[in-house]
């Protein structure tokens, strides 16, 4: 065999060899996407009420893009009875206009895990390293991501301390440049990058049993300032307690209360404001509480929100604060297996600081759909659905209510100068 056969052979050996180690890959995703129009016409436009934090808001019939995740995972292998998993997501958005839309997707996660690293209370521990959603915790009806750290980083994760699973982990997020509109807005190249950074570190306590059915956890973040030296910064911390209880009053499905508490660099989800200042303050709590029901046997699910919180920046003047609540309801009723009809209702107010006027807004759909079982959370749904929604002078004068594109970056030009609107389309949602 000459030296090019040798070469060749080698180079085989070694694909097949990577091909057998990650052999068990797992595709998996999100994608959401639709078309429709406003009552006053033109594109279809979405709700948001300036200054509320309980995510984008109640988001049937509320959701004007195209969004997808698409995550591979791969078991990679097994060394010394230690596995080791790659996880990978790219994500992509667009503002859902026409058939050719140019998207530059985003890495939003890729990470390797380790597990069966020990015995003893390490026997399910995992260490894991890299670009990760960690541990995020959500409220679908809203797109609410009440408890987000997500960061570059790395952990240990499922320590056994009798009464619970202890996880740490560090995680660091830092100055960025949004001036480059080539890039969509991010410029890698920042002269003074890295300047403002902070590091995050994460302790969380899960699966705490205090009573039947019912677990706890807990978490603190610890936000560290991290700047280059000279540069100012600021230090926080944020807590927050979550009890799930499943199946309440047998309605199956389940209920989540959450507290949150926040100071000064940390957000109330956990996140770290790497771009704070030594002057910088900010003092904020909420409290909400989370009701998805599906009773055994029932052709009625849905689920429920009602939430309150009061936080601001520069709180020593006056000691005022935003105040802002919610409350919602998003019931399914399914006629069949397949064919079933949603309607969602949802108030928000936001009470500003100072002496600004009270902004509300309120949104109704109904949505008729086709959906892949009975189940609330089954998918793919091919829905259509109207939307009205209703708010007053001060919401409108606060800013963008009525707005369209991804993310609802782009203020809508329906409705500029009224105070309610309408809104007709179709979207499917899927996941797997």
């Amino acid at each position: 065999m000459n030296r090019k056969s040798k070469l060749f052979a080698a180079l085989v050996a070694a694909f097949a060899a990577q091909a057998s180690m990650a052999a068990t890959v797992d595709y998996h995703g999100y994608i959401r996407s639709g078309a429709g129009s406003s009552t006053d016409g033109g594109k279809e436009v979405c709700y948001r009420l300036p200054g509320n934090t309980f995510g984008v808001g109640y988001r049937l019939g509320n959701e004007c893009d195209t969004y997808g995740e698409l995550s591979f995972d791969a078991a990679m292998g097994e060394a010394s009875g230690i596995n080791f998993k790659l996880h990978t997501m790219v994500a992509f958005g667009t503002q859902q206009l026409n058939d050719w839309e140019q998207s530059t997707p985003s890495w939003r996660q890729a990470w390797v895990e380790a597990n069966n690293i020990g015995s003893g209370a390490l026997e399910n521990a995992t260490i894991w390293a890299g670009k990760r959603y960690y541990k995020r915790h959500d409220v679908h009806m809203l797109d609410f991501f009440y408890w987000n750290s997500s960061a570059p980083g790395a952990g240990i994760e499922g320590i056994d301390v009798g009464f619970g699973k202890l996880s740490y982990a560090y995680l660091r997020n830092g100055e960025m440049d949004w001036s480059n509109t080539a890039q969509g807005g991010y410029n890698p190249d920042v002269p003074n990058g890295g300047r403002k950074s902070i590091t995050n570190h994460d302790f969380r306590i899960e699966g705490i049993g205090i009573n039947p059915g019912g677990s706890l956890e807990l978490g603190v973040n610890l936000i560290r300032r991290n700047n280059l030296d000279g540069v100012s910064g600021k230090n926080g911390y944020a807590l927050t307690a979550s009890h799930n209880q499943g199946n309440l009053f047998g309605l199956g499905g389940f209920n989540n209360l959450v507290v949150q508490y926040a100071r000064d660099a940390a957000n109330l989800d956990g996140s770290g404001k790497w771009w704070a200042d030594s002057n910088y303050t900010f003092r904020g709590w909420r409290v909400f509480n989370h009701t998805v029901f599906e009773p055994k046997g029932s052709n009625l699910n849905g689920s429920l929100f009602v939430g309150y919180e009061k936080s601001g920046e520069q709180p020593g003047q006056n000691g005022d604060s935003d105040k802002i609540w919610t409350i919602g309801a998003r019931p399914v009723y399914h006629f069949t297996d397949a064919y079933s009809i949603a309607a969602e209702v949802g108030h928000t107010e936001v009470d500003p600081a100072g002496n600004g006027a009270k902004r509300k807004l309120t949104k109704m759909t109904i949505a008729p759909q086709l959906s892949m079982g009975k189940g609330f959370w089954a998918r793919p749904a091919i829905r259509a659905y109207y939307t009205y929604a209703k708010w007053n002078d001060a919401a409108k004068a606060a800013g963008s209510v009525v707005c369209t594109g991804r993310d609802c970056g782009k203020a809508g030009s329906a409705f500029a100068n009224e105070t309610s609107g309408g809104t007709y389309g179709v979207q499917f949602e899927t996941w797997w």
